[in-house]
C-alpha cells in the first residue's frame, strides 16, 4: 500500500509507540474526527495506558502529539509547533456541543475510498491540502476519492471526485473539538467497506498540480509570455499592508494600538495603491501597450487608464472565476506574502512579491510554482518588505525585457 495513505478499515492504523512506555503496536480502539485533527483512540497493550494520538495526516505528517486520555497530559514525539498543538489542546479541553453541518453529496458510489481532510483554520492551508486531491486521482484510481472541505471551497473540486463532504462553518473556527462533526463522519464511513485517510501533505509539489482540473481555467501558457499582451496583477490586501517605509508601518501599528484603526487604514490602503499604480506607471514609461487587474477583499478605488479594479467585499463563484481568469492572462502578479498569493501564482507565469521581514522562514510557501528548473529564479522575484515602486517596475520590466533570451538559452538551445 502506498506510503501516502493512512489504512483505518478494516484494519485501524496502529503504528504508535506508546508515549508512557515505549511499546509498541497498541490496540487500535476507535477513529476520532473533531475537525481539522484525525485521532486515534489506543490502548497500550503492554502497559495498558489509554491515549489518542494523531495519525499522519496533515500537519500530523512528521509531529503527531499524544493525549493522555486519564489526566488529559500532551506527550510530543519532538518538533511539533505550538500553533499546531495549542489550538488542539485547547479543543480537547472543551469540547464542543455547536451542531456543524455536514452535506455529503454522492457523485459516484464507491465502496473503497480514500478521504482526504481538508478542514483547516486559514485559507491557504485549505487549499495546499486540496491540491492533493490531483494526487490521489491519478495514483489510486481504485480508491473512489472523497474529500472533506469548507463550502466556501466547493467550487474547487476536481472532476473525477467520488464524494464531497461540505462543511458548513467559518474557517476561523476550525480548530475546535466538534462532537457533532466526528458524529456525521464516522456514520458516513460505515458505508463503505474499505477506508484510508489521504496524508494531505501541507506542503505538496505545487509544480505538478494542474490547477485547470480544479477551476477549468488554463493557467498562462509560458510559451506566449512575449507574444501575449502584456499583463500584471496586482494583489491588494487590506488586512497585510505593502508599506513604504519601516516608519510607515510603525504609524500604522501605532494609530491601531491607540484605536484610530479607521483612520490609519483610510492613509495606508490609499498609499497601498500609490504604491502599486506609481509602480505600474513606472512599467508603461518602458511598455505603454501594458494593462493591469487589481484584485482582493475590499472596496474600488479610482485607478488610472489601462487599470480594471475587480476588488470585492463579496466572494462568489463567478468572482473567484473571474479573477483567476485575470490571473491567467498576466505575465506576472505582484503581492505581499501571503496565501493570497497561491492562486495567482499557480495561473500566471510568474511574480513579484513583497516578503516582509517576519515571514523568511515561510519564503515560497505561498507561490504555486509552476516550474521545475531555473525558470524559477527568472519567473518569481522576492523583493524588500519595504521595497519602492520602482523596485517593483525594474523587476517586472527586466522580466517582459530579459525573457526571450533568457528562455531560449535555458528551455531550448539545451541538450
Amino acid at each position: 500500500m502506498s506510503k501516502h495513505l493512512v489504512p483505518v478499515k478494516p484494519q485501524a492504523w496502529n503504528a504508535h509507540a506508546c508515549p508512557k512506555c515505549g511499546a509498541a503496536g497498541p490496540r487500535a480502539n476507535e477513529l476520532l474526527f473533531p475537525g481539522v485533527h484525525v485521532l486515534g483512540d489506543y490502548t497500550c497493550l503492554h502497559c495498558g495506558f489509554g491515549f489518542l494520538a494523531d495519525l499522519p495526516v496533515g500537519f500530523a505528517v512528521d509531529h503527531g502529539i499524544a493525549i493522555g486520555k486519564d489526566d488529559g497530559t500532551m506527550y510530543d514525539s519532538g518538533g511539533a509547533e505550538p500553533w499546531v498543538t495549542q489550538p488542539l489542546m485547547n479543543a480537547y479541553r472543551s469540547p464542543s456541543d455547536e451542531e456543524v453541518r455536514i452535506e455529503r453529496r454522492v457523485l459516484r458510489a464507491c465502496k473503497r475510498v480514500v478521504v482526504l481532510n481538508t478542514l483547516d483554520f486559514l485559507y491557504g492551508h485549505v487549499l495546499l491540502k486540496l491540491w492533493n486531491a490531483q494526487y490521489y486521482l491519478d495514483f489510486h484510481p481504485d480508491l473512489g476519492l472523497v474529500i472533506i472541505m469548507p463550502r466556501s471551497f466547493e467550487w474547487l473540486v476536481p472532476k473525477g471526485t467520488a464524494e464531497v463532504w461540505l462543511v458548513d462553518q467559518k474557517l476561523g473556527k476550525a480548530h475546535g473539538w466538534y462532537r457533532s462533526i466526528d458524529r456525521q463522519v464516522k456514520a458516513f464511513l460505515t458505508d463503505f467497506d474499505e477506508v484510508h485517510l489521504g496524508k494531505g501533505y501541507a506542503h505538496p509539489d505545487k509544480s505538478k498540480v494542474d490547477i485547470e482540473r480544479f477551476t477549468g481555467v488554463k493557467p498562462f501558457d509560458i510559451t506566449a509570455f512575449s507574444s501575449a499582451p502584456r499583463h500584471i496583477t496586482f494583489v491588494l490586501r487590506e488586512d497585510r499592508l505593502w508599506f513604504r517605509t519601516s516608519l510607515h508601518k510603525f504609524k500604522y501599528r501605532a494609530l491601531v494600538k491607540m484605536g484610530m484603526k479607521g483612520i490609519a487604514r483610510w492613509y495606508f490602503l490609499a498609499d497601498q495603491q500609490r504604491l502599486a499604480m506609481t509602480a505600474f506607471s513606472r512599467i508603461r514609461s518602458v511598455y505603454p501597450d501594458a494593462r493591469a487587474t487589481i484584485v482582493g477583499l475590499g472596496d474600488k478605488r479610482s485607478v488610472p487608464a489601462g487599470v480594471e479594479d475587480l476588488r470585492t467585499r463579496t466572494m462568489n463563484v463567478e468572482t473567484e472565476l473571474c479573477w483567476c481568469r485575470a490571473y491567467a492572462r498576466s505575465q506576472v502578479v505582484v503581492g505581499v506574502h501571503g496565501s493570497n498569493m497561491l492562486l495567482p501564482t499557480a495561473f500566471a507565469a510568474g511574480c513579484v512579491e513583497v516578503l516582509p521581514y517576519d515571514r523568511y522562514g515561510n519564503i515560497v510557501q505561498d507561490v504555486a510554482v509552476r516550474y521545475n528548473d531555473v525558470m524559477q529564479l527568472f519567473l518569481y522575484r522576492f523583493v524588500d518588505e519595504f521595497a519602492s515602486s520602482r523596485e517593483i517596475a525594474r523587476q517586472a520590466t527586466s522580466m517582459f525585457k530579459d525573457f526571450t533570451v533568457f528562455y531560449r538559452n535555458n528551455r531550448i538551445n539545451i541538450p
